[in-house]
């Protein structure tokens, strides 16, 4: 028999249970930022942003009494964004900004936002919503700094990071060579400055800590902003110190051979030694900034913890949490199993032909990650007269497309444009391709994209002088729907070795040979043994 009332600890812990489980309803979101977090260094700070978000709703739960009088909304904010979320991952659509800036609709720190808020609102209801604004809103720090961020603001600090160096090793007599970014000491020996020393994973750290530590200790705004912008700073000074410690340890070293060797080790003592007395320096600050009670907001009145609603409501909301984490669980066991299918796929790809129309064969190769993802199966096919085109056919990917990648390298395209060619092979009507051209001064080459999923291949772009827009069609509309096919990427790169002619001249070039290819390329039965699940 249920109880009549819970006990604050039994209704939390319930929701704390759903919080975690109801991840699943947005588990390729979540996939998405494990990812992020262990491959790019920047934003690895974004990993700790749900626990002390988490730690924050639930001391805003407790100065309302522990209150759950929750709302169905919040429900129902989750199963739309889950849908939603479902059907944006079933298909392809990029956004570019002025070529440069990748927009993903929505972004993922908005995807954790939303799910944070129809957690709270669902068991906390409207006053916790409130109370717990601010941690809420702090999950957009999930990805602290966007890619472009790194673009223009981390490589010129780097550059700034390696002039301080190399003035400061000048400063004490150490005579380097003239790379800009590299500071020798000898011919082999020497130090060089990374993205990831420019100081501002150190700086991010600090703001965010400071962010969080204003928001509890309730300082007043003009004490909020100077803290922040102060800490930020203060992460960057001190970067600064390790830099030119690390430039007076290698000017030691240079006398004593034996410590070249522990060069990295020397580094990581430093830096944490340094961060550990910023760390200090910062938290000493506020502990004198909070003693004073005019930098201070006043505190709200806590309310003893009230026994709550009826258990049976409580239980209903807890229930059909599980169960739309149910479908999605199962849809995320299934994915799984599909790609795992697919990587065994990958390992034997079937063989590319040997003819297309009048390109032959000449070599074949794969393309894959760190952590063995065949991301393209090639083909380099040849014309009598010399027109190279290559053919890549993912094996494993989903709904995928190539300037996706070469945006987040910070390779911008010279156009962006879309091709569409008449298909005698295979595919029903014709094949819809979204193209740009790259220039990296050693070659121009066109690369053409689109995704070949039921007898059609098709992937439309629509641009302008500041958006460019990718998209193709949802694969599938609802979770669990059976279905024996998965979308297969197909990337087609031209090339030449004339960099310095204009875009508007090669592009028109490199699209006939390339439309040449197409005339009598099967993409549909090329892909075919790629897309059975």
């Amino acid at each position: 028999m249920l109880p009549e009332r819970f006990r604050p600890q039994a209704a939390v812990a319930f929701a704390s249970a759903c919080a975690a489980v109801g991840l699943l309803t947005i588990y390729d979101s979540v996939q998405s930022l494990l990812g992020i977090w262990r491959t790019d260094a920047l934003k690895q700070i974004g990993m700790v942003v749900p626990i002390i978000c988490f730690a924050l709703i639930l001391r805003a739960w407790r100065s309302i009494g522990w209150e759950t009088e929750g709302s169905w909304w919040g429900f129902a904010v989750l199963a739309i964004s889950s849908i939603l979320m479902f059907l944006r991952d079933q298909m392809l659509l990029i956004v570019t900004v002025n070529k440069d800036w990748l927009l993903q609709l929505p972004p993922l720190p908005l995807v954790a936002v939303i799910y944070a808020t129809a957690m709270v609102l669902l068991f906390g209801g409207k006053r916790l919503l409130r109370a717990a604004w601010f941690p809420v809103l702090l999950m957009w720090a999930v990805i602290p700094v966007p890619q472009t961020f790194s673009h223009y603001v981390d490589l010129p600090l780097q550059h700034a990071g390696a002039t301080v160096a190399r003035g400061f090793a000048h400063l004490i007599g150490a005579k380097l060579s003239a790379q800009d970014l590299t500071i020798l000491f000898t011919p082999k020996f020497g130090m060089f400055i990374a993205p990831g020393c420019d100081g501002l994973r150190g700086s991010i750290t600090l703001g965010l800590t400071a962010i969080v530590v204003s928001y509890v200790y309730r300082f007043r705004w003009f004490i909020f902003a100077p803290l922040v912008a102060g800490a930020v700073l203060l992460g960057y000074v001190f970067n600064l110190l390790r830099l030119c410690s690390l430039v007076i340890y290698d000017r030691i070293a240079v006398f004593f051979p034996g410590l070249q060797a522990h060069e990295q080790l020397a580094d990581h003592i430093v830096g944490g030694c340094l961060f550990l007395l910023a760390a200090f320096l910062f938290f000493t600050m506020i502990e004198k900034l909070r003693r004073d009670p005019e930098d201070v907001n006043a505190a709200p009145a806590e309310e003893k913890p009230s026994l709550g609603p009826v258990a049976v409501p409580y239980l209903a909301k807890v229930m059909a949490i599980l169960l739309l984490s149910t479908v999605f669980g199962i849809e995320a066991v299934h994915a799984a199993h599909v790609e795992a299918k697919s990587a065994t796929a990958a390992a034997t790809p079937p063989p590319m032909p040997q003819h297309i129309g009048n390109f032959s064969l000449v070599r074949t190769w794969s393309e894959g990650l760190v952590d063995g993802t065949v991301v393209y199966v090639w083909g380099e096919y040849e014309t009598p007269d010399g027109t190279h085109v290559s053919l890549g056919i993912s094996p494993e990917l989903g709904v995928h497309d190539a300037e996706v990648c070469h945006i987040a390298r910070g390779e911008n395209p010279t156009w962006h444009g879309q091709i569409e060619v008449p298909s005698s092979q295979g595919a029903v009507g014709a094949v819809a391709l979204t193209a740009a051209t790259y220039n990296d001064g050693q070659t121009q080459k066109l690369e053409a994209s689109t995704v070949c999923d039921g007898g059609i291949c098709r992937q439309y772009s629509q641009t302008n002088q500041r958006f460019t827009v990718v998209y193709a069609k949802p694969h599938r509309t609802l979770p669990l729907q059976s279905d024996t096919t998965r979308p297969v990427p197909v990337l087609l790169k031209v090339e030449t070795a004339d960099t310095e002619s204009p875009v508007s001249e090669v592009e028109p070039k490199l699209a006939a040979g390339l439309q040449e290819f197409l005339k009598n390329a099967d993409l549909v039965g090329l892909t075919v043994p790629y897309s059975r699940r």
